[in-house]
């Protein structure tokens, strides 16, 4: 039973940790892509999204960035279902170890 509750405990890890990254490769393609970008203003210390034009359509998403956009948001859904599933696993071994345990005492 302690086996199953670490192997359910390291997919809740995975899960989480692939997640992680996926948003953090969304927040970077999409950012990379974006029309404007987000500048300091140095006079009162506060940031303003200054849009700057590409003059090119070179830093919007074209076809292959939201087909890239796409199966990161696909991927970050099925991390999703996989921390979910751990999760509920880990709630069943634990209520199966704690039945056992209260009818062993």
């Amino acid at each position: 039973m302690i086996k199953a509750l670490n192997i359910a405990t390291q997919g809740l890890l995975k899960a989480e940790q692939r997640a992680t990254d996926i948003a953090k490769d969304i927040l970077k393609t999409t950012s990379d892509n974006a029309s404007f970008k987000v500048e300091e203003d140095n006079r009162d210390n506060t940031t303003q999204a200054a849009p700057q034009p590409s003059g090119t359509n070179a830093n919007n998403l074209n076809g292959s960035g939201i087909g890239n956009l796409v199966q990161q948001l696909s991927d970050l859904r099925a991390e999703e279902t996989a921390f979910k599933a751990s999760a509920t696993a880990f709630k069943k071994i634990d209520e199966t170890l704690g039945t056992l345990l209260d009818n062993e005492g």
